[in-house]
């Protein structure tokens, strides 16, 4: 591929709200678009990256684009390769690279006019189920959005833990499965608060509740397998998660039993879709995760979940955060669903 232009133009998207978890508060999410032009046809790409989770800066990605010289060789019978040769550069700059990544194969489908899905050899389910998400609301609060979220037609409620009261937590818990019933799943994610000691405690206090898996109640691999040995919870991994190498050693570990992929944050479709690959070998649950992107990148994540095999609930609504969007967002969730069109 030949005559490749490349622009890009930075952006802000304001949240409606705050959203805070015991990590860090998010006001609002700052990125690029990534525009190649060849030939007349033209290839969009989001980099959006959130260093409160573990990518690089909107600073950092800004100064490597200004001196970045895309060399993308394309070669007919390993094009895949080709590509991730071809962004190697930006190792260290996963969401910078899920940019190029998304541009680069939004170019090759339209000017083939394939879809993703023949080009890179996937299949895709026609909907995809949703988790809500509630953040660190008090007991009230939480339960009055439990209770507007399962109207909506959630089942799957993923509730952010990690106050600096462990009480706290379990009171927003207690308020949740009281209104909602014990019919609705609950994921707790810790966002990696705890210490062991703690997250041992911690979980052992959770077990009376329907709890599908906790998120991240540790930091590193270490921590997991200290706790996993201790709780009869299922652990997943989400921040630890931050490449091939990361999810491969999780794996190996056999200390969690569902891992949560952030496409943006993990460099792209091709990680991600290989991580799936190992995961689902080893009959661990696969849960896609968007990170505050727009429709243009939430749409990489969106289209990650459905090839995972399971019908699972991802971490796809985010939208409802956003006070603006740079397009129309082509998947409403609707009913705690995402239907998706034109698949293969």
């Amino acid at each position: 591929m030949n005559n490749i232009g490349l622009k890009y133009s930075p952006f802000k998207l304001e949240l409606s709200n705050k959203f805070e978890n015991s990590k860090a508060k998010i006001f609002e999410r700052k990125g690029f678009i990534i525009k190649l032009e060849s030939n007349g046809k033209t290839g969009y790409g989001e980099a959006n990256p959130l260093p409160e989770f573990g990518s690089e800066t909107f600073e950092q990605d800004e100064e490597a684009l200004k001196d970045f010289k895309l060399n993308l060789n394309i070669l007919p019978d390993d094009f895949i390769e080709s590509i991730e040769d071809s962004l190697r550069a930006l190792s260290d700059l996963p969401a910078l690279r899920h940019g190029f990544e998304q541009a680069i194969l939004n170019l090759l489908c339209v000017k083939a006019n394939i879809s993703l899905n023949e080009i890179l050899n996937c299949t895709s389910r026609p909907e995809i189920k949703v988790n809500a998400v509630i953040g660190l609301l008090n007991p009230a609060e939480s339960a009055s959005a439990a209770l507007r979220l399962v109207k909506e037609g959630f089942t799957t409620l993923k509730i952010k833990a990690g106050r600096e009261q462990f009480n706290d937590d379990l009171n927003c818990l207690v308020a949740i499965q009281k209104a909602v019933g014990d019919d609705v799943k609950l994921r707790i994610d810790a966002n990696g608060k705890w210490n062991t000691i703690e997250a041992i405690e911690n979980l052992k206090a959770l077990e009376s509740f329907n709890i599908e898996y906790v998120e991240q109640p540790v930091n590193n691999l270490i921590g997991f397998q200290k706790v996993s040995k201790k709780s009869s919870i299922p652990l997943a991994a989400d921040e630890s998660i931050r490449s091939f190498d990361d999810a491969r050693n999780f794996i190996q570990s056999h200390t969690i039993k569902a891992l949560v992929l952030k496409p943006m944050l993990l460099g792209g479709i091709i990680p991600t879709l290989k991580i799936i690959k190992i995961a689902e070998r080893e009959n661990l649950k696969v849960i896609i995760s968007s990170s505050f992107e727009s429709s243009l990148g939430r749409s990489w994540a969106i289209f990650a979940a459905s090839t995972v095999k399971e019908e699972i609930a991802h971490g796809l609504d985010t939208a409802r955060f956003l006070k603006n969007d740079l397009y129309p967002n082509p998947y409403p969730v609707r009913n705690g669903r995402i239907f998706l069109q034109n698949n293969n």
